[in-house]
């Protein structure tokens, strides 16, 4: 097991570490998208796919759709969600 340590610091100083660890892991995530992707929230996809909450979670679990996190938010990229559809498209035999 890992030891932790607790140390005293002033709650700015706090604030001011926990607000770079929060920026740089958007700047990675924005970084990590192509110029106009467009990022949407579960709702979104829910939405705009018209499929239920579970549905998406078992399309998650199960390496179909990738889930970006920004802190408590999980997010999707449009263009992934585009690509595993037609996937599952080709696999499927559908025309």
């Amino acid at each position: 097991m890992e030891n932790k340590r607790i140390i005293d610091i002033q709650l700015d100083e706090f604030e001011s570490r926990l607000e770079q660890i929060i920026d740089s892991r958007i700047i990675k995530v924005v970084s990590d998208l192509k110029e106009g992707e467009e990022l949407l929230s579960r709702i979104q996809v829910i939405k705009r796919l018209g499929i239920a909450p579970s549905t998406l979670n078992d399309y998650t679990h199960k390496g179909i759709l990738t889930s970006y996190r920004i802190g408590n938010r999980v997010y999707y990229k449009w263009s992934e969600i585009l690509e595993a559809a037609i996937k599952v498209e080709r696999f499927s035999g559908n025309s």
